[in-house]
């Protein structure tokens, strides 16, 4: 609520928990290799955000986690999680 003086600018970042062959591991998407702009927001209210992630074949999705970070500096400014049944 109220009245953002400046735009937000940050990076969204989804942190997926997945099981492969017996192990338990974290993804990050985007990836250390994607370009430095990948997930990168800017909005001044709100905004819908839209994508998609693959987990390697054969795993199976335990649970995710969605940041919104600020930049610069990467501080989280919000933060979901998400088991999977």
């Amino acid at each position: 609520g109220g009245q953002r003086k400046q735009d937000f600018k940050g990076r969204i970042q989804v942190l997926a928990r997945v099981a492969s062959q017996g192990a338990m591991a974290t993804l990050t998407f985007p990836d250390a290799s994607a370009p430095e702009n990948a997930g990168v927001v800017e909005f001044r209210f709100y905004q819908k955000v839209e994508g998609r992630f693959r987990i390697p074949e054969g795993a199976l999705l335990k649970g995710y986690e969605v940041r919104v970070l600020a930049l610069p500096g990467g501080q989280v400014k919000l933060s979901r999680s998400v088991n999977v049944q």
